[in-house]
């Protein structure tokens, strides 16, 4: 089955030294989310309209927190928000796999107004970095702002729209007060402002035919740059934005049969002896993505 790609652009604001990661194509993300499922038979959970927007703020969240950084990292996010009766799980691999989980918590759960969360990130040949946070607040938007501020001390700013999403992050010298208290809809609309002359002069390069006749110098300009870039996309500058990087996310799992056969079989022998008890078969569900695989004894 094909994948279903939504891109992701990372940008640098020159003159206020604010790193902006952006998509609009928060909806492919969530057909490949659907995609996924069906082809493992997994059936939606019956969610109240909250409990479905705070899963998906903490999808498009931990997204657009991974591509913030340089170096691609493993993340895991596991979330217990104050009042709410499950709890979230989501993780983002390296190469740009989503998935996500939630879990039926007790009915204590309802009545606890400070929650946790932690986050697990790992990068290539280095140990696990773990940081816990109580949430400050009663939604899973603010968690990817409340991480990056606390425990990475660089203020960040998240705004998710109609199909579309945004993050802003500050470099340690970043001109931040024009971002720090602006609303979700004013900092899509301060992206879109500083972007606009970029996707400007792109979408006339694009749209002019191959050559320069009809293009403004701005497009001819652009041009040259994308076509200089080796690779992906990188270093074009135009105005006062820098486009740093292009990434794709996807829904999907990297858990297997044979994972989870060996996460069985690696338990101590006393715990496999209670699991196989009288059965002939264990069904098993992912901690990653809550897919189900059958394990024959």
């Amino acid at each position: 089955m094909d994948k279903i790609l939504a891109l992701y652009r990372r940008f640098l604001w020159e003159s206020k030294d604010i790193v902006w990661i952006y998509t609009n194509q928060v909806e492919k993300l969530f057909a490949s989310r659907a995609a996924y499922m069906k082809q493992a038979q997994m059936a939606e959970l019956d969610l109240d309209a909250s409990m479905r927007k705070e899963l998906d703020a903490l999808i498009v969240s931990a997204t657009l927190a991974s591509e913030s950084q340089v170096e691609r990292d493993m993340w895991g996010w596991t979330v217990r928000l104050p009042f709410k009766p499950w709890g979230m799980f989501c993780g983002v691999e390296p190469e740009g796999t989503v998935c996500a989980r939630l879990t039926r918590l007790g009915a204590e759960a309802k009545k606890d107004p400070v929650g946790s969360f932690a986050i697990q990130r790992v990068s290539t040949g280095a140990p696990v970095r773990q940081t816990s946070l109580i949430p400050r607040d009663t939604s899973s938007l603010y968690l990817v702002e409340q991480y990056f501020d606390e425990s990475e001390q660089l203020p960040a700013r998240i705004a998710i729209g109609d199909g579309e999403a945004v993050m802003a992050l500050s470099m340690p010298n970043a001109k931040w007060d024009e971002v720090a208290s602006l609303s979700q809809a004013d900092l899509l609309a301060l992206y879109h402002k500083v972007a606009a002359e970029f996707e400007e002069a792109e979408r006339e390069s694009q749209t002019v035919g191959d050559g320069a006749e009809g293009q403004s110098e701005a497009a001819q300009r652009i041009k040259a740059q994308f076509a200089a870039a080796k690779g992906p996309k990188t270093g074009v500058l135009y105005g006062d934005l820098k486009l740093m990087h292009e990434a794709v996310f996807y829904y999907g799992c990297r858990c297997d049969v044979e994972q989870m056969r060996q996460m069985v079989s690696s338990l101590p022998k006393s715990q496999q002896d209670e699991l196989w008890h009288g059965v002939d078969h264990l069904d098993i569900e992912c901690p990653r993505c809550g897919r189900n695989y059958r394990i024959e004894r």
